[in-house]
């Protein structure tokens, strides 16, 4: 008797658009999944309804716009770690958080910073230390990241991913012993872009509204027509300030993110081209040359065996640690609020931390 056909559901859609981001095709995951092309779209479309597919998310690279983009770890101090997260909203510049535990509990936020004042997330961790809010935190400021989406020849619809952590040590064995170099650049010193406001609203509304606007739309949206729009987001790609595109989803209360953080013995060790042979999609972050972060988003069922997997390797690096987060969390306003720190009559990043942190006193107050 012929195997009967899975059945297509939310679930199933979600769970593919999570691991595959914002690049994958509704012709690939037809071929994925196993139905219809029409049949993915009118699935995509009643999730988009329903509210649980957000939208498509332009990854960019803010450092290129005069911005620095880092995570703060916060490890909360026993007398505030029930203090509401929402105590991070009075900086503006911390524009998502995740609830975070690993060597660090407490939160893990993005965090934005003009680079012409790095000194700006020492300044809020020293803060919140003298109020006592957190006893320690950890600061990776983003030089360059590379995005690898999923391997979609290793999912399997309903099931997950189909792999075998033991062959991944096999692999990262072969890595290592021949030497395999890391075949992926990242940019060690990055230029500015030569932008303007307008610019940075278009970045705003693609990160809000989505990546899927139309140049029509967005010239509604802004002062600009469309074919001004359509060279603008042009050169935004030219320059790699956008980098690419990934799905925002509801998260299933499955879905884990691993932020592995590790410092190589020397710069461009083999043993950071191991991370190539997960099937994951991992976002590769880096600090330094000898300073990275690999984020991956993956099933809680998919842990264990990534950490299995891991305790092949870590010999190889010289420090290491691992934080587990969930619960994505984005500052009120989204990123118009982050993006409109530019400040448009001086073309400067305004971010006054000392009125935040002021902010900041008030709110304790109340606690």
């Amino acid at each position: 008797m012929p195997k009967k056909k899975q059945k297509l559901t939310d679930e199933m859609m979600l769970d593919a658009l999570t691991r595959f981001g914002g690049k994958v095709t509704a012709t690939e995951l037809s071929q994925v999944l196993g139905h219809p092309e029409r049949t993915v779209r009118y699935r995509m479309k009643r999730l988009r309804e329903k509210g649980y597919l957000g939208r498509v998310w332009p990854q960019t690279s803010d450092i290129k716009l005069g911005l620095g983009d880092g995570n703060l770890i916060l490890n909360m101090s026993d007398r505030y770690k029930n203090l509401p997260r929402e105590f991070l909203y009075c900086f503006p510049n911390l524009y998502a958080n995740y609830i975070c535990y690993g060597r660090y509990n407490g939160y893990s936020t993005g965090a934005g910073y003009p680079l012409g004042n790095p000194q700006m997330l020492d300044r809020i961790v020293r803060a919140m230390k003298q109020m006592k809010i957190i006893n320690d935190a950890y600061i990776f400021k983003i030089i360059d990241f590379i995005t690898l989406e999923g391997d979609l020849s290793k999912y399997v619809p309903g099931v997950g991913w189909n792999w075998d952590w033991r062959d991944w040590v096999k692999e990262s064995e072969q890595t290592i012993k021949i030497g395999e170099r890391f075949p992926l650049k990242f940019d060690t010193n990055p230029s500015l872009f030569d932008y303007d406001h307008k610019d940075i609203e278009i970045i705003a509304e693609l990160k809000m509204y989505g990546g899927s606007l139309t140049h029509k739309e967005l010239s509604k949206r802004i002062d600009l027509s469309e074919t001004q729009i359509g060279v603008r987001i042009r050169r935004l790609i030219d320059a790699n300030v956008i980098k690419g595109y990934a799905w925002l989803t509801e998260m299933t209360p499955q879905t884990i993110v691993l932020f592995t953080h590790f410092e190589l013995e020397e710069p461009d060790d083999p043993v950071l081209s191991c991370f190539l042979h997960l099937p994951f999609r991992r976002e590769i972050l880096m600090d330094s040359s000898d300073k990275f972060c690999i984020r991956l988003t993956m099933n809680s069922s998919d842990v264990v065996n990534y950490l299995k997997g891991f305790q092949s390797i870590r010999s190889y690096f010289r420090s290491y640690f691992i934080q587990t987060a969930v619960d994505l969390n984005v500052v009120p306003g989204g990123m118009h609020g982050f993006y409109h720190l530019h400040n448009e009559s001086t073309g400067k990043w305004e971010i006054h931390v000392d009125d935040y942190i002021h902010k900041l006193e008030k709110f304790l107050e109340k606690y």
